[in-house]
């Protein structure tokens, strides 16, 4: 394994596990949650200006007939990968780690924003295996301790591996590192300063395998006007929602417009690319039967909310991939 990526997958604890997530349940880049209650601390560690945040519930997953199946189809490959990491790192991110949280801020370049992993570590036996390795640089800020990762050639520092105060590590670039030390350390203000964003995250249930809540406006205002239907998408003002799998992948999406006539538009235009799908359904009996998981409908409390649900059985999945999802790479799905 190439000694840079196996620093950064092995401090983490999760990457792996979290690659056989997203592989399995195409989960969106958005995400989690500030001052909802049984949440960890460290939702509270973003910066104000985060306008998306995402959760995983590593436990909730871990102990999911999902991973079940996948660890035992998959059994030798993810032990010998999870031996690797525990005997380097004391790490075990099936019993050690509990949640994976992020956050993104606008503006920012592609790649960038920060990771937080928690649980149970030992930091000395993490950062005896990172200077063992020869290529971290050590920062000291704001009393958290950084490592800054160099690129295979050396030629710049872009990731870095940070050991908060409060025990939680965090992964990102340095700039995000920094903002959630300010936090952290000295009391910048946070998440919970974000009106929006923290009233949005209070909605969710933190016993969801994964959670998540953003502002897309900045990303909405990209879309080129030409582009059709843009009157009805650029009128979002937030999303949040939940997935979860067992049989089947399950979630609820609620996606807020400007007004309750956009939402009506939102609504018409997700029931149009439904029924698009339902035409090509008549030719593939099982994308038809998919479809038939998804529902639409205005929340009846609430005019401006769109809500979005989901059933997909992962058997429909299955048999409309084959038995591998494209991902950037191939994962193997659950074998029956």
């Amino acid at each position: 394994m190439n000694r840079r990526k196996f620093v950064v997958i092995s401090t983490v604890a999760m990457l792996a596990i979290t690659m056989a997530v997203v592989g399995l349940s195409f989960y969106s880049n958005f995400a989690a949650r500030a001052s909802g209650q049984g949440l960890p601390n460290a939702v509270h560690y973003f910066p104000a200006d985060s306008h998306a945040v995402f959760g995983i519930n590593v436990q909730a997953f871990i102990n999911s007939p999902v991973y079940a199946q996948i660890a035992q189809t998959h059994e030798q490959e993810i032990g010998k990968d999870l031996a690797e990491i525990v005997a380097k790192t004391g790490v075990d991110p099936r019993k050690d780690v509990d949640y994976v949280i992020g956050a993104a801020r606008p503006n920012q370049p592609n790649g960038a924003g920060v990771v937080i992993a928690v649980g149970r570590f030992v930091p000395a036996t993490i950062i005896s295996f990172i200077n063992s390795q020869g290529t971290a640089i050590r920062v000291d800020y704001n009393g958290a301790t950084v490592f800054m990762l160099p690129e295979a050639n050396g030629s710049k520092l872009e990731k870095g591996v940070a050991f908060l105060p409060t025990s939680e590590i965090a992964l990102g670039d340095l700039d995000s590192l920094h903002a959630v030390i300010d936090v952290c350390s000295s009391g910048a203000p946070s998440i919970d300063n974000n009106p929006n964003l923290s009233s949005l995250l209070a909605k969710l249930n933190p016993q969801d395998m994964f959670w998540f809540a953003g502002d897309p406006s900045s990303v909405m205002s990209k879309i080129p006007t030409t582009v059709p239907s843009v009157p009805a998408i650029s009128s979002i003002q937030s999303i949040y929602g939940s997935v979860n799998i067992s049989a089947s992948v399950t979630g609820k999406v609620a996606v807020i417009a400007r007004d309750s006539t956009a939402a009506g538009q939102l609504a018409d235009f997700a029931r149009g690319l439904i029924a698009l799908g339902n035409l090509a359904g008549g030719q593939n009996q099982n994308l038809a039967d998919l479809l038939k998981g998804l529902q639409v409908k205005q929340n009846d409390s609430n005019a401006n909310e769109l809500d979005v649900s989901l059933t997909l059985p992962l058997d429909l999945i299955q048999k409309l991939e084959g038995t591998q999802a494209k991902m950037g790479a191939r994962v193997p799905l659950i074998k029956k």
